[in-house]
Protein backbone atom coordinates (compact mmCIF):
# COMPACT_ATOMS: atom_id res chain seq x y z
CA UNK A 1 0.00 0.00 0.00
CA UNK A 2 1.54 3.27 -0.93
CA UNK A 3 1.80 6.17 1.27
CA UNK A 4 -1.10 8.33 -0.59
CA UNK A 5 -3.41 5.07 0.27
CA UNK A 6 -2.33 4.64 3.83
CA UNK A 7 -3.09 8.53 3.94
CA UNK A 8 -6.20 7.94 2.92
CA UNK A 9 -7.50 5.39 4.54
CA UNK A 10 -6.42 6.75 7.74
CA UNK A 11 -8.57 9.46 7.15
CA UNK A 12 -11.52 7.78 5.87
CA UNK A 13 -11.38 5.20 9.38
CA UNK A 14 -11.32 8.32 11.21
CA UNK A 15 -14.55 9.77 9.29
CA UNK A 16 -16.07 6.93 9.59
CA UNK A 17 -15.42 6.17 13.04
CA UNK A 18 -16.37 9.94 14.26
CA UNK A 19 -19.79 9.67 12.40
CA UNK A 20 -20.35 5.98 13.96
CA UNK A 21 -20.00 7.25 17.26
CA UNK A 22 -21.84 10.07 16.75
CA UNK A 23 -24.91 8.65 15.67
CA UNK A 24 -24.57 6.39 18.42
CA UNK A 25 -24.08 8.70 20.96
CA UNK A 26 -27.25 11.07 19.54
CA UNK A 27 -29.33 8.84 21.85
CA UNK A 28 -27.84 10.00 24.70
CA UNK A 29 -28.30 13.83 24.02
CA UNK A 30 -31.68 12.98 22.52
CA UNK A 31 -33.43 14.24 25.66
CA UNK A 32 -31.29 16.81 26.58
CA UNK A 33 -32.41 19.07 23.18
CA UNK A 34 -29.01 20.57 23.04
CA UNK A 35 -26.41 20.00 19.75
CA UNK A 36 -23.14 18.25 19.40
CA UNK A 37 -21.20 21.73 19.22
CA UNK A 38 -23.09 22.73 22.56
CA UNK A 39 -22.46 19.65 24.22
CA UNK A 40 -18.91 20.32 23.65
CA UNK A 41 -18.64 23.81 24.93
CA UNK A 42 -20.58 22.81 28.16
CA UNK A 43 -17.32 20.06 28.20
CA UNK A 44 -14.96 22.46 27.88
CA UNK A 45 -16.07 24.86 30.69
CA UNK A 46 -15.94 21.70 32.62
CA UNK A 47 -13.17 20.75 31.96
CA UNK A 48 -10.91 24.07 31.89
CA UNK A 49 -13.54 26.24 33.80
CA UNK A 50 -14.34 29.95 33.52
CA UNK A 51 -13.06 30.71 30.01
CA UNK A 52 -12.86 33.62 27.70
CA UNK A 53 -14.59 33.49 24.10
CA UNK A 54 -11.61 33.23 22.32
CA UNK A 55 -10.24 30.69 24.58
CA UNK A 56 -13.04 28.22 23.78
CA UNK A 57 -12.96 28.94 20.01
CA UNK A 58 -9.31 27.88 20.00
CA UNK A 59 -9.47 24.83 22.20
CA UNK A 60 -12.93 24.09 19.66
CA UNK A 61 -11.26 24.73 16.63
CA UNK A 62 -14.47 27.39 15.54
CA UNK A 63 -14.51 31.33 15.09
CA UNK A 64 -14.93 33.62 17.69
CA UNK A 65 -18.69 34.25 15.90
CA UNK A 66 -19.44 30.38 16.06
CA UNK A 67 -19.13 29.96 19.34
CA UNK A 68 -20.35 33.38 20.74
CA UNK A 69 -24.07 32.18 19.14
CA UNK A 70 -23.05 28.65 20.65
CA UNK A 71 -23.14 30.47 23.62
CA UNK A 72 -26.19 32.97 23.14
CA UNK A 73 -28.44 29.61 23.31
CA UNK A 74 -26.65 28.12 26.20
CA UNK A 75 -27.19 31.33 28.04
CA UNK A 76 -30.76 30.95 26.93
CA UNK A 77 -31.22 27.79 28.17
CA UNK A 78 -29.83 29.02 31.05
CA UNK A 79 -26.92 26.78 31.24
CA UNK A 80 -24.12 28.99 30.72
CA UNK A 81 -23.26 32.94 32.03
CA UNK A 82 -21.28 35.45 31.27
CA UNK A 83 -19.38 38.16 33.15
CA UNK A 84 -17.55 41.05 32.54
CA UNK A 85 -14.29 41.09 34.18
CA UNK A 86 -13.75 43.64 37.08
CA UNK A 87 -10.26 44.65 35.97
CA UNK A 88 -11.10 44.77 32.33
CA UNK A 89 -14.80 45.60 31.71
CA UNK A 90 -13.96 44.58 28.07
CA UNK A 91 -13.43 40.74 28.71
CA UNK A 92 -15.94 38.74 28.99
CA UNK A 93 -15.90 35.72 31.19
CA UNK A 94 -18.07 32.01 30.41
CA UNK A 95 -18.89 30.11 33.12
CA UNK A 96 -21.58 27.03 33.74
CA UNK A 97 -24.45 27.69 35.97
CA UNK A 98 -25.62 25.73 38.87
CA UNK A 99 -27.99 23.97 36.67
CA UNK A 100 -25.79 23.01 34.58
CA UNK A 101 -23.60 21.18 37.22
CA UNK A 102 -26.44 18.67 37.32
CA UNK A 103 -26.96 18.25 33.75
CA UNK A 104 -22.82 17.55 33.61
CA UNK A 105 -22.56 15.16 36.18
CA UNK A 106 -25.75 13.17 34.19
CA UNK A 107 -24.40 13.41 31.09
CA UNK A 108 -20.82 12.40 32.29
CA UNK A 109 -22.54 8.95 33.83
CA UNK A 110 -24.62 8.41 30.75
CA UNK A 111 -21.38 9.02 28.55
CA UNK A 112 -19.32 6.95 30.65
CA UNK A 113 -22.08 3.85 30.91
CA UNK A 114 -21.64 3.89 27.00
CA UNK A 115 -18.10 4.00 26.62
CA UNK A 116 -17.94 0.69 29.04
CA UNK A 117 -20.51 -0.92 27.19
CA UNK A 118 -18.77 -0.54 23.76
CA UNK A 119 -15.21 -1.58 25.54
CA UNK A 120 -16.20 -4.28 26.97
CA UNK A 121 -16.56 -6.37 23.57
CA UNK A 122 -12.81 -5.80 23.39
CA UNK A 123 -9.63 -7.27 25.31
CA UNK A 124 -7.34 -5.45 27.24
CA UNK A 125 -4.72 -5.93 24.34
CA UNK A 126 -7.09 -4.44 21.91
CA UNK A 127 -8.01 -1.12 24.16
CA UNK A 128 -3.97 -0.98 24.64
CA UNK A 129 -3.20 -0.95 21.04
CA UNK A 130 -6.33 1.58 19.96
CA UNK A 131 -4.83 4.17 22.97
CA UNK A 132 -1.66 3.69 21.70
CA UNK A 133 -1.85 4.02 17.80
CA UNK A 134 -4.58 6.77 19.11
CA UNK A 135 -1.53 8.49 20.91
CA UNK A 136 1.09 8.19 17.56
CA UNK A 137 -1.48 9.32 15.53
CA UNK A 138 -2.42 12.55 18.02
CA UNK A 139 1.52 13.17 18.05
CA UNK A 140 2.16 13.04 14.27
CA UNK A 141 -0.87 15.41 13.62
CA UNK A 142 0.55 17.74 16.26
CA UNK A 143 3.90 17.52 15.49
CA UNK A 144 5.11 16.44 18.81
Amino acid sequence: MSKFESISQIINLNKNVNRSLKHKFHHLIQDSELTFPQLSVISMLEKYGEQKVSELSEKMGLSDSTVSGILDRLEQKGIIKRERTKDDRRVVKISLTGKSKKFCNDFRQKKEEFFTQLLKRLSDQEIKDIIKDLEILYRVVTNE
